[in-house]
């Protein structure tokens, strides 16, 4: 799946939820996860019927157009 978050981060099967500045004016980008494959196991194929927890990933970000960006990737866990 190919969108823009794809093409800006280089990250496949990533959309963007929203952009949020935090205090000191920096952008914080929400991201997650928006492949259906996502949900599937990656050995047997199996589809999960329910979330099991939410977690939180701050991946290093390098800065865009010479303003550092903070990224924040809530994953979901089949």
């Amino acid at each position: 799946m190919v969108n823009d978050t794809t093409r800006l981060l280089g990250l496949d099967g990533l959309v963007a939820e929203r952009v949020e500045l935090d205090a000191t004016g920096v952008p914080v980008v929400h991201l997650a996860t928006g492949c259906e494959q996502a949900r599937c196991c990656p050995q047997c194929g199996q589809r999960a019927v329910r979330i099991k927890q939410w977690t939180t990933t701050r991946p290093r970000d390098l800065p865009v157009g010479g303003r550092p960006v903070r990224l924040r990737w809530r994953k979901r866990r089949w």
